[in-house]
């Protein structure tokens, strides 16, 4: 037997100890957000256009990645126009539509939509957009589709069968001739 005695550990101790572990649980938490370890959730997705979901109120735009916008058009082969932000829309929607998807993000753009990187099973969604020639990789934010791009471009897939204007290059096109795009949740 031991001769010294413990004395009750007061409430006030108690309650401080568990102020500071519910502190450092939401610093893990914002931790594991910041740096894409928490995934999305799931749910019912929404397809945007070719490079943007959405899921409940949550907008989720592919990393790394740039795909037509959903009014842009293009060039075929043969030197046709035809709605190529439609067309990618439609391939990112085949993609969405043949499983569960997950998506993680390690962060948020500047208009607070989540930055991810989202997959079907072992499939990437966003090297899937650009292999199949419906987005080309945003090099000025990742360089992880870049030989999928060329790929892409060697194969004449997608886009890439005739002629288009980087979706970067339309978009400040269109915002200096209209302002605001304004395209989010338009009709087929």
């Amino acid at each position: 037997m031991s001769r010294y005695r413990r004395s009750p550990r007061p409430f006030y101790r108690s309650a401080i100890d568990g102020l500071v572990f519910l502190a450092a649980l939401t610093l893990v938490l914002a931790a594991m957000k910041q740096f894409g370890w928490i995934d999305l959730g799931g749910g019912a997705l929404h397809v945007v256009d070719g490079d943007s979901l959405r899921r409940g109120d949550l907008d989720i735009r592919l990393h790394g990645i740039d795909a037509p916008e959903y009014r842009q058009t293009c060039r075929d082969k043969h030197g046709a126009e035809y709605t190529c932000g439609k067309h990618a829309r439609n391939a990112l929607r085949s993609l969405v539509g043949a499983g569960e998807v997950s998506c993680s993000s390690p962060e948020t753009d500047r208009y607070g939509r989540a930055v991810a990187v989202c997959r079907i099973g072992s499939l990437e969604i966003n090297g899937e957009m650009v292999r199949l020639g419906w987005a080309i990789a945003y090099a000025r934010h990742s360089l992880s589709y870049v030989r999928l791009e060329a790929e892409a471009r060697l194969a004449k897939r997608g886009i890439w069968a005739g002629s288009f204007e980087p979706p970067a290059d339309y978009r400040a096109r269109l915002h200096l001739v209209q302002g605001n795009l304004g395209e989010a949740d338009l009709p087929d």
